[in-house]
């Protein structure tokens, strides 16, 4: 990282040694970045697990962040981020929308993008669209989540995107998680977590395909987030799965809060 900042350099050498043969492997920055979100996000939520505290659970946004740096690093260089898939751009989206504001024009440019991508190489003459995206990919749940907090300000986005069967938990957190009721929004919170932990992500496919995804649960932070931006109370809202994120989440002014992630923040974005 300190190679690309200091000295634009964007592309990295690992040789080594197989069956006495010599090889190389070539990484962009965008895949170290990639790499290194994994890494860190580990390491973040275990260490909030043990001090949850204002400034782990920064450390954990910053950690995850990081993903949102590979993908528009990506987009900028006209270059897909290889091993992650349509819902890994849907779940930075989303960091971007709850946290990184600064990030998320940039960040659903790349969404945009992975969508038109994967239509490329389709031979299934058969409704492909439907076939690769009502069931699979967090289209029908997540994604739908996010198309409805960011259309305030991003109305334009997602404007090409097919529309499909929406999975009946989101179905019902879409319609009602702006009620003004506590125990409606709580309802809506607990419709959400039956979903988060049915899906246990075994398959790629799936809406919940990495461990990160699973431990911070990003589509229920962003109900309580959207409400408290539209001026509507949070007052007796929660639910176990973010109650240890909660007392947090508006603590997060002045983000990055690391030196490294803020120089690469201005450095990509």
């Amino acid at each position: 990282m300190n190679e690309f900042l200091g000295n634009d350099k964007d592309e990295f050498v690992q040789a080594f040694t197989e069956f006495g043969m010599q090889f190389e492997n070539k990484y962009s920055v965008q895949d170290i970045l990639q790499k290194i979100f994994y890494a860190r996000a580990e390491n973040g939520i275990v260490e909030f697990s043990q001090t949850p505290d204002a400034g782990h659970f920064k450390a954990i946004l910053d950690a995850y962040y990081w993903l949102n740096l590979a993908f528009v690093k990506s987009y900028q260089e006209e270059q897909e981020l290889k091993g992650e898939f349509f819902q890994d751009v849907v779940f930075a989206s989303l960091l971007a929308y709850c946290f990184y504001p600064q990030a998320l024009a940039k960040t659903v440019n790349y969404l945009e993008a992975e969508y038109k991508e994967s239509f490329k190489a389709e031979s299934d003459r058969k409704a492909p669209e439907q076939r690769k995206y009502d069931r699979y990919y967090g289209y029908g749940d997540i994604f739908q989540l996010l198309k409805v907090l960011v259309s305030d300000n991003h109305k334009g986005a997602f404007l090409e995107m097919i529309s499909g069967t929406v999975e009946t938990h989101y179905e019902f957190a879409i319609r009602n998680f702006l009620s003004e009721d506590p125990g409606v929004v709580n309802e809506v919170l607990e419709k959400l977590a039956q979903f988060h932990v049915k899906n246990k992500g075994e398959s790629y496919l799936d809406t919940l395909n990495h461990d990160c995804w699973k431990v911070f649960p990003l589509e229920m932070m962003g109900v309580v987030i959207c409400r408290q931006r539209k001026g509507l109370s949070n007052a007796g809202v929660s639910h176990p799965l973010i109650a240890a994120f909660l007392p947090f989440v508006f603590e997060t002014e002045s983000l990055p809060a690391d030196e490294l992630t803020r120089k690469l923040e201005l450095k990509i974005i």
